[in-house]
């Protein structure tokens, strides 16, 4: 997928880092891998997993980089690995269960840092050192 049809999609994608901390609603969540899990599967559960997607930058680094990653996998996640080979349509992909494992893991080993999107409702979870997760939402508007 694109980041335009991500964005179509009514995602929040941020450009840079600073953009949704200036421009959305946003925490951090110390979490785990397995919290990770629980957490980011019950969003996806929330939002319908046709609402759900995820970057990673994997397929980007340079060969040698790859292999340093794929040293601390198992045999299963290497293989999702080789499933998800990027076609023409980018580097963000459809969530699912296994992609979300995989994804946890790297992000709290800090080998690969991973961000989640969600809409229905809109949030964004930017995987971040120190297994922490920032998750960007919407403002509330006030009523007056």
């Amino acid at each position: 997928m694109q980041i335009e049809t991500l964005k179509q999609a009514g995602a929040i994608y941020l450009e840079q880092i600073q953009d949704g901390f200036d421009r959305y609603e946003w925490e951090t969540i110390p979490m785990n891998a397995e919290e990770a899990v629980e957490k980011l599967d019950a969003q996806m559960q929330i939002c319908g997993k046709e609402n759900a997607w995820a970057d990673f930058y994997y397929f980007t680094l340079p060969e040698e980089s790859k292999a340093k990653i794929r040293e601390c996998l198992t045999e299963e996640e290497c293989a999702l690995l080789e499933e998800l080979e990027p076609k023409a349509d980018g580097i963000i992909f459809r969530l699912d269960e296994r992609l979300l494992k995989l994804l946890t893991r790297l992000n709290e080993m800090e080998m690969l840092f991973s961000t989640f999107y969600f809409t229905n409702p809109a949030s964004t979870w930017w995987g971040n050192y120190g297994k922490t997760y920032v998750v960007f939402r919407e403002k509330k508007t006030e009523m007056r």
